[in-house]
């Protein structure tokens, strides 16, 4: 049984994002494979034809979820490297890298679930949120800092997805007795200069 606390914003015509809610604290649990928009309806103290009404199966409900996870994803991305600003020199813009790359890592440890969602069949494309950059947006901008400092040669066509694949992988990896024997932190500052590397010879 899924555990999570009722909600009565549904009281307030806000059952939608109180469906939402719920299922997000289902992933956090790692219970999403419990989960049914029946099930929520009956935790939140609604009819399910109510909910229903807001999402007519699970899969639509977990594709409003991954969009969230999204969000939630870019706003960790602000908060260590604000979309608006800028790198004021080489040393900076590496590091501004290597910060969106331990984001994205941290991010797929403490919320494992969600951030399998968000990649998964009932996830969205990274790039695709609007309102807002999107975490694609982020990395774009970084490779592009890092060529401005002649860290790497000019991003060419598949540059980005190479650099956001490796990091992913690393993510989905992370718990693999086949990294390294040392610290998250030292694997991944490895990795960002692996990339570095291979984009400054042109790969």
């Amino acid at each position: 049984m899924i555990q999570t606390k009722p909600s009565n914003t549904h009281h307030h015509g806000n059952l939608k994002e109180a469906l939402v809610d719920y299922t997000l604290s289902a992933a956090d649990k790692g219970l999403l494979a419990d989960l049914s928009v029946r099930r929520a309806a009956r935790d939140l103290g609604v009819s399910p034809g109510a909910a229903y009404r807001h999402f007519p199966d699970k899969n639509a409900l977990l594709g409003s979820v991954a969009e969230r996870g999204f969000d939630a994803l870019a706003a960790v991305f602000e908060e260590v490297v604000p979309f608006e600003s800028s790198a004021r020199s080489a040393a900076d813009a590496r590091q501004r890298f290597i910060a969106l790359a331990t984001a994205y890592v941290s991010f797929a440890n403490a919320r494992t679930e969600l951030w399998r969602l968000m990649f998964g069949p009932f996830g969205i494309a990274p790039g695709t949120t609007s309102g807002r950059p999107s975490t694609y947006d982020w990395l774009g901008k970084s490779l592009a800092e890092l060529a401005h400092y002649k860290l790497i040669k000019p991003p060419e066509s598949g540059a980005q997805f190479f650099a956001w694949s490796s990091i992913h992988g690393m993510s989905d990896l992370q718990s693999s007795p086949a990294l390294p024997t040392q610290s998250i932190a030292a694997s991944i500052e490895r990795q960002c200069e692996m990339i570095l590397r291979a984009l400054a010879a042109g790969g």
